[in-house]
């Protein structure tokens, strides 16, 4: 489940010691008062012990009463407050260590236009010539320019099966240097009208390759690693991510893309370098500033120590949002230079963009070092999600069955 600390009550205010200066003014009023009208009611002799204490004494101890109760109510009050304040930093503690749970990236994947690996997209980049050209979709109709992968149009069906070979074999040799024992989980989204297909080719090629049962879950990105993180937290684990963007109708300056990411919640010693995706956070264009904080946080890296962002989507690219929420933050890499967006150059991947993203900073982590990514992965809706890149050799939070 995802972390909400705004869902954390706000530290109770601190309890106001009661005002002595009205208490003694209480006294002034109560003593003298409870002289009158003793005096004025009394009827037998006024002399004794019984006649001044019921003058003086009883007034004054009905204020001592008084003021002991209310004393009494403040500092429960006081110690109310207290406890819940311990309560709600041990609450905020436990959820921030939950929040900086990480994964480690072992190794990614990347079929583009501009070539199928993350490397070839980065020179792709540094060169800033557009991939897109005119190229008649998927589904048919009139040419519209985006970085089509046109080998995979003509029977998507069949043709996607090298594709899949290609992930299943590269996810192989990955897990090979892993214990047989752990446990695996394929997060698969790709267009509706193949994904059933590529869902069972992809489940058969990777249990027939590795020798491992793989179990796929049903969310779908960047949700679906939060909540893998959560879920499955107890036990060393492996996340296979696999986004497919293949349109059957593209939008202007759209991509076709797959990639994949291969995923662990532990560090493992036969990846000793490998650098770890942080929780990601979701947030609007008009909170991205709240969402970037929440992903340093959840990185516990500050926003000085980052050297790039990357960006990808209509919002993140076409809004000033992005800039905006990196200039609240402090963060100290040029806007201009280093704020990179990937749509201008590779086009739009959808729901592969933030998977691309994320094998960008990946692939430029000893240049660069810890980076910030927000993509948006659905144009029609205005979620953003974000997160950051960096290397950490051990979670915070204590981790089971290691």
């Amino acid at each position: 489940m995802p972390v909400w600390l705004d869902a954390i009550p706000e530290k109770a205010a601190k309890v106001q010691r009661p005002d002595l200066r009205r208490w003694l003014l209480l006294l002034l009023l109560i003593v003298p008062g409870g002289a009158v009208l003793t005096f004025w009611n009394w009827t037998a002799d006024r002399s004794g012990f019984v006649f001044w204490y019921t003058a003086l004494g009883l007034p004054f101890c009905l204020w001592g009463l008084l003021f002991s109760l209310r004393r009494f109510a403040y500092k429960a009050e006081q110690v109310g407050a207290d406890s819940r304040n311990r309560e709600r930093s041990a609450l905020l503690g436990r959820e921030i260590r939950r929040g900086q749970r990480c994964a480690w990236i072992l190794g990614s994947y990347v079929q583009h236009a501009a070539g199928n690996k993350p490397g070839a997209l980065m020179q792709a980049i540094s060169r800033g010539m557009p991939v897109m050209e005119n190229a008649v979709p998927r589904g048919g109709g009139v040419p519209v320019r985006y970085a089509a992968l046109t080998h995979l149009h003509a029977d998507p069906q069949s043709e996607i099966l090298p594709v899949i070979a290609t992930l299943a074999a590269r996810v192989q040799s990955i897990l090979e240097t892993l214990p047989k024992p752990l446990p695996c989980a394929l997060m698969l989204e790709c267009s509706d009208d193949i994904c059933q297909n590529v869902a069972a080719q992809l489940k058969s090629q990777l249990a027939l390759r590795t020798g491992r049962t793989i179990r796929l879950l049903s969310g779908k990105g960047l949700a679906a690693f939060d909540a893998w993180l959560d879920r499955r937290w107890e036990e060393p684990g492996i996340l296979i991510a696999v986004a497919l963007s293949l349109p059957a109708q593209p939008r202007r300056d759209d991509a076709d893309a797959v990639a994949l990411l291969v995923l662990s919640n532990r560090k493992t010693v036969a990846w000793p370098e490998a650098n770890s995706l942080h929780r990601p956070e979701a947030g609007k264009e008009a909170s991205l500033a709240v969402a970037l904080r929440r992903a340093l946080l959840w990185a516990d890296i500050a926003p000085q120590a980052l050297g790039a962002g990357w960006s990808t989507g209509p919002l993140p690219a076409q809004g000033s949002g992005w800039n905006q929420a990196c200039e609240e933050n402090g963060v100290t890499f040029s806007l201009s230079e280093d704020n990179r967006s990937i749509d201008s150059v590779l086009g739009y991947a959808g729901r592969a963009a933030p998977w691309m993203a994320i094998a960008l900073a990946d692939a430029s982590y000893d240049e660069l070092g810890p980076q910030a990514i927000a993509a948006q992965p659905d144009p029609d809706e205005d979620t953003v999600w974000v997160t950051v890149i960096g290397k950490r050799d051990a979670s915070k939070e204590i981790q089971g069955n290691e």
